[in-house]
């Protein structure tokens, strides 16, 4: 008794410091040694992607699959970029006029505004002590500068804020290249670069890689599926929010706040705050206050499900998800909350396979 409780403590302190190891350097890897080679990994996932639909066109035609591959990364490529330039060219041109304009905004609407509301407490204050009238007026005074002030430093902050993001377009797009570089050349050598990568190794190890790059295969597809769903929901929400407050195009607008809701940092704030305040100060107090109470709504069913979406697609428990997401972000910063998660499914799909052992089923 004494000897299995002694082995049972021997095998739970390697396997601690095992895992331990195996965090600590998969923890090194992706917060520095990812973003090296992150261009070659969007080719791989692109050229396993592909691969499906790849092996049906050739299975239903005699394409030669090396031509059909490339065909296919190259639909791909071009959707993407497409949608992307489209987005990102009307986002930045929208967001730096609209700041670069925003101090002439506040003194033809904002200032007036306020000025207006300062008048009508003053003449509140004409039934009270004269004290009182000049501690209402500085303070007034005050508000009115220190909005002014904000408005200036914001406006500013975010034209060079954009102006820094135009600058690292360079980056961007050199990147961009090495990425489809990348995925046409694996997908025209992947069958050599396959066995040639097995020949290298043991043929347990060849086998594990294999049942985790098929792990990461559902693992992408079901990353999509689950916000393709989270975008479906958005664009839902937005669409009958948009139409009961009679707004003009809502359709199209509730689409092109969706696909931005999706990316990370920009989300569905990013246009609908802004716009609601603008319609509150302009005395357009339904619509505004109906966008506001909108974005609230989109935020709480986001918070909510998105946990239990991707969970459901990903194979994991929406309580995991939503600390691996967290933990993502903390650690990695946002691409971290796409990758964590990608990984934690992988390790686990792993474990149910058997191939590795993570806790006691």
């Amino acid at each position: 008794m004494h000897e299995e409780r002694t082995e049972k403590r021997r095998e739970f302190i390697i396997n601690t410091v095992y895992f331990a190891l195996v965090g600590a350097i998969a923890f090194v890897c992706l917060k520095y040694v990812v973003s090296w080679v992150m261009p070659f990994i969007i080719g791989l996932l692109f050229v396993l992607a592909a691969k499906p639909p790849v092996d049906a066109i050739c299975k239903a035609t005699r394409i030669n699959r090396k031509v059909c591959a490339v065909a296919v990364l190259i639909i791909y490529y071009a959707l993407i970029i497409m949608l992307l330039w489209i987005l990102g060219a009307k986002m930045v041109s929208t967001l730096k006029g609209l700041f670069t304009h925003l101090p002439q905004y506040y003194n033809d609407s904002i200032y007036p505004f306020i000025q207006k509301m300062n008048k009508l407490l003053v003449d509140l204050a004409t039934r009270i002590s004269p004290d009182t009238l000049n501690q209402l007026y500085d303070m007034m005074q005050n508000v009115t500068d220190n909005i002014r002030e904000f408005i200036v430093k914001f406006s500013s902050g975010m034209v060079s804020y954009l102006a820094g993001l135009t600058a690292k377009l360079p980056f961007f797009l050199i990147s961009l290249v090495f990425s489809i570089l990348a995925s046409v050349f694996i997908s025209l050598d992947y069958d050599k670069i396959k066995e040639f990568l097995k020949k290298q190794m043991s043929p347990k190890t060849a086998e594990f890689l294999c049942d985790a790059k098929q792990h990461l295969g559902r693992t992408f597809s079901g990353y999509l599926r689950a916000y393709f769903i989270i975008l479906l929901i958005t664009f839902t929400e937005l669409s009958i929010g948009l139409s009961i407050l009679k707004i003009k195009g809502a359709i199209g607008i509730a689409a092109l706040i969706a696909v931005l809701d999706i990316l990370p940092v920009i989300g569905t704030g990013w246009m609908i705050i802004p716009w609601g305040i603008i319609s509150l100060i302009n005395g357009n107090y339904l619509v505004g206050a109906g966008l506001l109470i909108l974005y609230v709504i989109i935020l709480v069913v986001r918070n909510f499900t998105e946990p239990k979406i991707v969970g459901d697609q990903l194979g994991l428990n929406p309580v995991v998800t939503l600390i691996v997401i967290y933990l993502g972000y903390r650690w990695f910063g946002v691409s971290g909350m796409i990758m964590l998660p990608v990984a934690v499914t992988i390790l686990v799909g792993l474990h149910k396979t058997g191939r590795i052992k993570l806790w006691v089923d």
